[in-house]
């Protein structure tokens, strides 16, 4: 197939260059004939004895597909079809690409254990497997519904290698699927084994939408809305067939907070009327349970260094503590450090905090043993459908401190399993931290209630009753 097409590849930017370093075998493969790009200083050279020509030459050339790989889609997609290019001879990379592998399956771990149980078959179907929220959510709903007694599946177009043998060790099947976004006729026919299809986040609106047309399906929303925008103007120009509540007709769909909800419902009016909160394993250990766990207050900020996470925050407040209590407290930024600007005024202004330590991202087992050492978790995000952080510190029995823009806010009750201060606010955050230092014996009992909290609402057995009542009500819909 790939040799048979004819392929112009338009746009040599960054894009591009990540997609040759990572996809090189399957582009030594295709029939490229011309590359095609609008910065002139490239036009008249080679890539691969192929040339390099500005856009105005499509009208000289023969293809079947132009090949978008660029972030500028709607311009560039616009800029061929005003050229008279027709709308079907263009594609997407990531559509591409996915077509190119259809009929691929990668089998890892335990097999099917069909019927043992009694209950539906299930396939949970992620994006790709990597340790990310979105991602941890719907593996821990796996291994939630497989304690429920279902038979479970995981799928992914892709994965994180050290995750998937994970899921291996926990006896899950996982089948790696590289055109599970862009589902062909060999996808859908293998997706038919199974009695309900869980399809995770927003962005897996296509194939949700498709897969709803031959299965049950539920559709797990998680997004933030500065993300939802992204990705909703992302479908509105691609894929704008599947935008509109027409196409979702077969589809349940639910969110994993109030926040999540009205962030869809924003788009797609009263749509989702359900929220599903997640659950996580309990990894609690009972041998930090006194206040502090140190010498110091140690306050905690967990999660990748972004502007939406709120470091910058974090560290604005603890600057307007005063000197003395700081002598009795330690502050770490836990998470992944990148080279952009925002990380880098994270890490100059570390240089310039003694108390503040930046301790880089921490695997599972890592960050559990920092655990035990924490006084008190932090949620200074600016918005977090729910803070994944938040809920592991209320199942490690910790003080949390969060935003009121986080979908964890609507389980605490300030002062009485948690603190709550305003989001984009140091000085709110300051004083709440103040507060922790100031009232031990209150501390006490709020962090006692934030384990019952955890117990009651995100534990996984509560989780898989919450998950099994919907798919028991979207199989009797269908």
């Amino acid at each position: 197939m790939l040799n048979d097409e004819r392929i112009i590849v338009f746009g040599l930017g960054q894009r591009f260059k990540e997609i040759k370093g990572k996809y090189s075998d399957l582009f030594e493969k295709l029939n490229v004939v011309a590359y095609l790009d609008n910065n002139e200083k490239l036009w008249g050279n080679q890539w691969g004895n192929v040339p390099v020509m500005s856009p105005l030459s499509i009208a000289g050339l023969s293809f079947d597909k132009i090949v978008l790989t660029t972030v500028y889609v709607k311009d560039m997609k616009e800029q061929m079809i005003g050229l008279g290019v027709p709308k079907e001879k263009i594609i997407l990379w990531d559509e591409f690409f996915s077509r190119a592998q259809q009929g691929t399956f990668l089998t890892y771990g335990a097999k099917s254990q069909s019927g043992f149980s009694g209950k539906s078959r299930l396939l949970l179907i992620s994006v790709e497997l990597n340790y990310n929220g979105g991602t941890m959510a719907i593996l821990n709903a796996a291994r939630a519904l497989k304690l429920h007694g279902y038979d479970v599946t995981v799928s992914a177009s892709g994965g994180d290698r050290r995750l998937i043998k994970e899921l291996s060790e926990e006896n899950f099947q996982t089948v790696i699927v590289p055109a599970i976004n862009y589902p062909g006729e060999e996808e859908l026919k293998w997706i038919c084994q199974f009695d309900v299809v869980i399809v995770n986040v927003f962005q897996m609106i296509r194939c949700a939408c498709e897969i709803s047309h031959r299965k049950p399906v539920i559709w797990w929303i998680h997004e933030c809305s500065n993300r939802f925008d992204k990705i909703y103007s992302w479908i509105r120009d691609n894929y704008s067939e599947y935008d509109h509540m027409e196409a979702m007709r077969n589809i349940k769909v639910v969110a994993v907070s109030a926040i999540a909800e009205k962030n869809f419902n924003n788009y797609y009016k009263d749509r989702i009327k359900e929220v599903i909160p997640y659950g996580i394993p309990d990894r609690y250990s009972n041998r930090s349970n006194v206040l502090p766990r140190s010498p110091k207050y140690i306050f905690a900020v967990i999660g990748s260094i972004l502007p939406r996470k709120g470091q910058l925050i974090f560290q604005d407040a603890v600057r307007m503590l005063d000197e003395e209590q700081k002598k009795h407290m330690e502050f770490w930024i836990i998470g992944y450090l990148g080279e952009d600007s925002y990380s880098e005024e994270v890490r100059k202004n570390a240089e310039s905090m003694p108390e503040v330590k930046l301790l880089g991202e921490l695997d599972q087992e890592h960050m559990q043993k920092k655990y035990e050492k924490i006084s008190v978790v932090v949620c200074s995000s600016l918005e977090e459908t729910m803070s994944m952080t938040i809920t592991e510190g209320m199942m490690n029995e910790k003080i949390c401190i969060t935003t009121d823009a986080t979908g964890m806010a609507d389980y605490i009750t300030d002062g009485g399993n948690g603190l709550i201060c305003r989001a984009g606010d140091a000085n709110s955050l300051c004083q709440k931290m103040k507060w922790v230092a100031d009232h031990p014996e209150q501390c006490e009992e709020i962090r006692k209630n934030a384990r019952r909290t955890y117990e009651n609402y995100f534990t996984l057995q509560k989780f898989a009753q919450r998950m099994h009542s919907v798919i028991e009500l979207t199989v009797k819909g269908r």
